[in-house]
């Protein structure tokens, strides 16, 4: 079994190579401008730009009677180091990523997860999700927080993939410690090939290498 720092070695190791074919300076590209929905494509019973910030809500009034998405409208990406922040109240989200449409804003791919507190324990209410590697619509439950795994084809059912823990980031009660459940927190994703990072606060929940 390798551990993380050999998987981030050799993470390391393939983006130094390929960077080696690309531009000497990665292109830097902002997705919301701050002020507008602009690009943007969603429900606008959910969806808003206000203050800087992109919001979605749901309410007594206006519920969301399944997943609903904010769809980027600007353009198609390849491998990409995707960086924003977020805070979550009182519910679950996450961001998708190569992903394909469903239906109107219904979206199935992978998703970076991020959610207030709303699993029960002992202790109270904990966050299981946040920083899981996870696809909507699709093969569901891949990698959890803490987990460094290699996702492979199952010939039995292709839905229900075979995990393979090979290492680990940390411990997952540990990593939930660093999140800021008042304001915002920093998150990441990394995208190179079909290996993909998800890092919160400057800590790397997740890492997946999906060979199915």
């Amino acid at each position: 079994m390798w551990n993380v720092f050999s998987w981030i070695a050799v993470l390391i190791a393939v983006l130094a190579s390929q960077a080696r074919t690309l531009a000497a300076e990665p292109i830097e590209r902002p997705l919301f401008d701050g002020k507008s929905l602009a690009s943007w494509d969603g429900d606008p019973r959910f969806w808003r730009a206000e203050n800087g910030e992109v919001i979605g809500e749901t309410t007594a009034a206006a519920k969301a009677e399944k997943n609903t998405f904010l769809i980027y409208r600007g353009g198609v990406f390849g491998d990409f180091d995707l960086r924003f922040q977020y805070q979550v109240r009182g519910g679950n989200s996450g961001i998708q990523y190569r992903s394909v449409e469903k239906g109107p804003w219904s979206i199935g791919g992978y998703q970076a997860d991020f959610e207030d507190r709303h699993q029960k324990s002992n202790d109270g209410l904990i966050d299981k999700f946040t920083g899981m590697f996870f696809e909507e619509q699709g093969r569901g439950f891949m990698g959890q927080r803490g987990q460094t795994v290699l996702v492979k084809h199952n010939s039995q059912n292709a839905r229900k993939p075979l995990l393979d823990i090979v290492g680990s980031v940390g411990d997952p009660s540990d990593l939930e410690k660093v999140i800021d459940r008042d304001g915002w927190n920093e998150m990441r994703v990394i995208a190179h090939g079909y290996t993909f990072v998800h890092v919160v606060n400057g800590r790397v929940m997740s890492i997946a290498v999906d060979e199915d």
